[in-house]
């Protein structure tokens, strides 16, 4: 009896470090995903000239969850297409940061990618349930 209960528990605990959110993505990679988006929104919104320290911390939570905690090579095709836009709101975001950097001058145009880091989101938003 001893034995099963602690197979039950292994079990328990085991089962929590797979859980999935609706979208058939491991909860961990989605909260770090949406938390990272959020943070680009918002440095977006406070017209940030580079990435802001919550972007950054945010980014290596990202990178820290999809490649140390899991195995990337062994992630189902909807965790790496989740992750793929995310790197792709990355490199709007990006660019949004440094059409904004006086550093950068006329390397963007910053209306444009504003517009298509809003797009961006907007779609990742209404892809993945993104409560916002």
């Amino acid at each position: 009896m001893k034995h099963y209960l602690i197979f039950f528990s292994l079990l328990v605990a085991l089962s929590g470090c797979t859980q999935k959110s609706e979208e058939g993505i491991r909860s961990e990679i989605y909260k770090a995903g949406t938390s990272y988006l959020e943070s680009m929104q918002k440095s977006v919104e406070e017209l940030d000239q580079n990435p802001s320290k919550d972007v950054l911390s945010n980014s290596d939570l990202f990178q820290d969850v999809c490649t140390k905690k899991f195995d990337y090579s062994k992630l189902s095709n909807k965790e790496t297409k989740f992750i793929d836009r995310v790197g792709d709101l990355r490199i709007a975001y990006e660019h949004v940061a440094d059409s904004r950097n006086p550093k950068y001058k006329g390397s963007f145009n910053e209306e444009s990618a504003v517009s298509e880091f809003n797009s961006l989101s907007q779609k990742f938003i209404n892809n993945y349930k993104v409560d916002h």
